[in-house]
């Protein structure tokens, strides 16, 4: 049983994000294993054949299929939105000795399998030998895998996880967080000011005001992962209906968003979910800052974006009919899976 301790403070500071970087990582260990492949089979059978042309015996050394993945790999994603290059620039600067510590933790877990642990072996003495250079050769194959494995799916998931978000949001605005933690998973309980994640580790932890990230995966299930203090404490829990995201036919087929207004403006709505500076919607739309402000001046005319000064950034977030337009389009697309 995993078990935090929470204050007041701790509960005020509650929030949601995704994590590009956490999807990567989950998804890898999904392929090393049938039950799990099963539920995201077109997926799997659409990226087998690129993954075949890089060598990624390195990633699987430190992300084994059950038990303990080293914590530098899954850092809890800070601010929103979160993209993968930001993500991959902490893994990079990983400390080599908290790198030695966490790999020489995962080798002694016996929740890891006991044959990969042996065929990983030899890979995981180079690794504590020469710490920094594994660091930034599992940092290059993070970005390799996410490139051929994630990227071309991403719009479709973040909309997924997105729209998970905002449904737990809405509750913790009308029944408090309280009701949030329990409904997130049943792995999951809130008794008197003590979070639990049922789990075979056993660790009794304060989230010393700091709060905690609750993160939703399409990947992780039906694992709940923890992060544990002194690093920022994160809950990932499995988005309810994951294996739901990949049941369109064929190609991957635009939004009804998309259809009625375009892929990016349909993408900066999709993204707004929470509200964000006019960088921040640049950097996870992939496009300029200035069409992110000509796309916005669009959606305020229409009135559903809003955006406010806040020092030197401007706020966007979703007016009311924003709101529903996208909660109308997530209502249409799921009917059609």
């Amino acid at each position: 049983m995993i078990s935090y301790s929470a204050t007041a403070d701790d509960v005020a500071k509650v929030r949601f994000s995704v994590s590009p970087l956490g999807e990567t990582v989950y998804s890898f260990r999904t392929l090393a294993s049938a039950p799990r492949r099963s539920r995201h089979q077109p997926w799997v059978d659409d990226i087998l054949g690129r993954l075949k042309t890089v060598d990624l015996r390195a990633l699987r050394a430190v992300i084994p299929p059950t038990g303990y993945v080293p914590d530098f790999l899954t850092p809890a994603p800070m601010g929103t939105p979160v993209s993968v290059d930001s993500e991959l620039e902490v893994v990079r600067a990983t400390d080599p000795a908290h790198f030695v510590d966490e790999i020489a933790w995962m080798v002694g877990d016996t929740g890891t399998p006991s044959a990969w642990r042996r065929d990983a072996a030899p890979l995981h003495r180079k690794m504590l030998d020469e710490p920094e250079k594994a660091i930034e050769q599992i940092t290059q194959l993070l970005r390799a895998y996410w490139k051929l494995a994630l990227e071309p799916y991403w719009q479709r998931l973040h909309g997924g996880l997105v729209t998970d978000i905002r449904s737990r949001m809405r509750l913790m605005e009308s029944s408090g967080a309280a009701s949030v933690f329990s409904a997130l998973n049943e792995r999951i309980g809130w008794r008197e000011d003590r979070l639990t994640v049922r789990s075979s580790y056993h660790f009794e932890e304060s989230l010393g005001g700091q709060g905690i990230v609750l993160v939703p995966s399409v990947f992780c299930g039906p694992e709940v992962l923890t992060m544990l203090p002194p690093l920022q404490s994160m809950v990932v829990y499995p988005r309810p209906g994951a294996a739901g995201i990949w049941r369109h036919g064929g190609e991957d087929r635009g939004s009804p968003l998309a259809a009625l207004l375009g892929g990016v403006r349909a993408a900066v709505l999709e993204a707004l979910v929470m509200p964000a500076s006019t960088g921040e919607l640049a950097a996870q739309v992939d496009v300029t800052p200035g069409a992110i402000s000509q796309h916005v001046s669009v959606l305020r005319g229409c009135d559903l974006v809003t955006s406010r000064r806040s020092g030197q950034r401007v706020i966007h977030s979703l007016t009311e009919t924003g709101e529903a337009l996208v909660r109308g389009a997530v209502r249409s697309d799921a009917r059609s899976l």
